[in-house]
């Protein structure tokens, strides 16, 4: 059974920045391309993501992109307003269902 995560939505000067607890972890970039979900990433603990027209940060706080426990998401763009539904007004939206897909892609 899956551990209960830890999420916190925090404050920040670019956007809406949430961190994330794994039950046990994952390997992020073989997570994001099953899901074909673009991403560059910048070091062993840092990825650029771009989901849903949204360019996110993606930081390992404990592990490494390769085998992460806790991350948090920062929104530094939020999506093309075309894409954007009306539920859609801000990021936050955008941050939790990259976290929905990424959990339960384990």
């Amino acid at each position: 059974m899956e551990a209960p995560s830890n999420e916190n939505l925090m404050p920040s000067d670019s956007g809406p920045s949430r961190e994330h607890t794994f039950g046990s972890p994952i390997d992020l970039p073989s997570t994001l391309e099953a899901l074909n979900i673009q991403y560059l990433d910048v070091n062993e603990t840092r990825a650029l993501v771009i989901y849903q027209t949204a360019i996110l940060n993606l930081e390992v706080i404990e592990g490494e992109l390769s085998a992460a426990s806790h991350i948090e998401l920062e929104v530094y763009e939020d999506p093309r307003e075309e894409y954007s539904t009306d539920t859609e007004k801000n990021s936050g939206p955008v941050v939790g269902s990259l976290l929905d897909q990424l959990s339960s892609r384990k």
